[in-house]
C-alpha cells in the first residue's frame, strides 16, 4: 500500500515532520509511506518550504512577542537570493506561556528583525508565512523593526512596543534601504479581513488571550489603523487578500511592502510536487492540532483535499483522504466537504496539562491511526 502523509504541525506540540514520523510508525514494513512536511503559512512554513527547495537554515538574534531576546531561524534558498520566513518563528503564540498571552502588548517586532536580517544577507526576494502569531498589532511592530516610525498626538510610538494609540502619521524616511531592491510574497492560511466582522481581532484575538472587552478595543483600534494604512497606500486594505493574517501583518505588508499574496498550502504543495507523489496512492493522510469549521477556510487539510480532488479529476479514480487531528469539531461539515473519515487522536479523558505533551501526542497518533488502519485495511488496500 502506498500512503502519502501531508500533516500540518500540532501547534505548540509537534512539528509537521514529528507528526508525520509518528503516523508513519503505524504502517507495515512493506507499505510505501511518503512524508511531505507541510504548512499553510503558520508554524513550520519556513522549514517545509526551505526543505522543499533545497535551501539552508540560518539564525538571527531577535525579540519574541514580549520583547525578550531570542534566537530564531529562517531559510535561504536559490543561491541566497530568497529568504523564507514565518511570523511564528519570532512572533508565534507558542513562544508565549498561556498565562502571559496578551495581544494588547504582544508585538510583531521580532518578525521585522528577521526580515531585516535577511535584507542584510542581500536577498532580493522574501517569502513570508503569515500565521500562528501571538499578536494583533496590525504589523506595526514589524514595520518599526524595518525603520518605519509611527506618531500619535503624544509623539513617536516606542519601537517594539504595541500600543493602542491614535496613529496620525507614518514616517518611512528611515526604512531599511534593502527594501527598495526586495520583492515580497505573503503566504496566508485563512483569508479574513483586517478588521470588523469576521476580522483579525474578532476571530483570532480570543485564541491569543483576549477577553470580550479586549477584543472590542483591539478591533476598534485596528479599524482606525486600517483607515490610516489605506490613506497612506491608496489601497483597500480592509479587503486585500490575507490582510487579517497574523494579527494584521498581512495588511501591513499590503500597505507598505507591495507583496504578491498567495494561499500558503497551495504553494507548499506545488513546490513539494504533491500531485506527482500521490500518483498510485491508496490513502492520503492530512491533519492539524484542531479541526473545525475554520479548517474549511484555507487551512492545510482543505488544501490537501482540494489538491487530491484535482488529481482525481484528471485520472477518474479515487484516493481517500483521512483527516487526523488532536481534537475535531464540526465533524459532519468536514465529512460533507469530502474527507473520507475523521480521526481524533487525543482521548477525551486526557488532563489539560498533558494535551501539549509531545511524547504523549506521538503515542496517541501511532495508536489511534493503527486502530483505524486495522478497521479499514480491506478497503484502503483494495483487497
Amino acid at each position: 500500500m502506498k500512503v502519502v502523509l501531508a500533516i500540518d504541525s500540532f501547534k505548540g506540540c509537534l512539528s509537521s515532520s514529528e507528526a508525520e514520523e509518528a503516523a508513519a510508525g503505524a504502517f507495515r514494513m512493506e507499505d510505501e509511506v511518503i512524508s511531505l512536511p507541510v504548512s499553510d503559512g503558520g508554524e513550520g512554513f519556513s522549514a517545509a518550504l526551505t526543505s522543499a527547495v533545497g535551501g539552508e537554515r540560518v539564525t538571527a538574534q531577535v525579540h519574541d512577542p514580549l520583547g525578550r531576546p531570542m534566537t530564531a531561524s529562517f531559510g535561504l534558498a536559490f543561491d541566497g537570493q530568497v529568504a523564507i520566513i514565518e511570523t511564528a518563528a519570532a512572533s508565534g503564540l507558542a513562544l508565549v506561556p498561556q498565562e502571559r498571552r496578551d495581544p494588547l502588548h504582544a508585538t510583531s517586532y521580532g518578525t521585522g528583525e528577521l526580515i531585516s536580517a535577511a535584507l542584510d544577507e542581500g536577498v532580493s526576494e522574501i517569502w513570508l508565512g503569515l500565521g500562528g502569531s501571538a499578536t494583533c498589532d496590525g504589523g506595526t511592530g514589524l514595520l518599526q523593526a524595518l525603520g518605519y516610525r509611527f506618531f500619535t498626538p503624544a509623539g513617536q510610538l516606542e519601537d517594539g512596543r504595541a500600543v493602542l494609540g491614535d496613529i496620525t502619521c507614518i514616517d518611512p524616511s528611515r526604512r531599511h534601504q534593502g527594501l527598495s531592491r526586495c520583492s515580497f510574497t505573503g503566504f496566508y492560511d485563512v483569508d479574513v479581513p483586517f478588521c470588523g466582522a469576521g476580522g483579525s481581532a474578532q476571530v483570532f484575538a480570543p485564541q491569543k488571550g483576549a477577553g470580550p472587552e479586549m477584543v472590542a478595543a483591539l478591533d476598534d483600534w485596528m479599524s482606525r489603523l486600517c483607515y490610516i494604512y489605506s490613506e497612506y497606500s491608496g489601497k483597500d486594505i480592509l479587503h486585500s487578500p490575507g490582510s487579517g493574517a497574523a494579527g494584521g501583518v498581512g495588511g501591513a505588508m499590503c500597505a507598505f511592502l507591495h507583496p504578491q499574496m498567495r494561499r500558503g498550502i497551495e504553494e507548499v504543495l506545488s513546490l513539494s510536487a504533491f500531485q506527482e507523489k500521490i500518483k498510485g496512492a491508496s490513502l492520503v493522510i492530512t491533519g492539524e492540532g484542531r479541526s473545525d469549521s475554520q479548517t474549511l477556510k484555507g487551512k492545510v487539510p482543505q488544501g490537501v483535499l482540494e489538491a487530491v480532488r484535482l488529481s482525481v479529476s484528471k485520472k477518474d479514480s479515487s484516493i481517500p483522504v483521512l483527516l487526523m487531528s488532536g481534537r475535531i469539531d464540526d465533524r459532519e461539515a468536514l465529512l460533507r466537504e469530502g474527507f473520507y473519515d475523521t480521526l481524533e487522536i487525543t482521548p477525551f479523558d486526557t488532563p489539560e496539562k498533558d494535551i501539549l505533551d509531545s511524547c504523549l501526542a506521538k503515542a496517541n497518533i501511532a495508536q489511534a491511526l493503527g486502530r483505524w488502519l486495522h478497521s479499514h485495511d480491506k478497503y484502503i488496500s483494495g483487497e
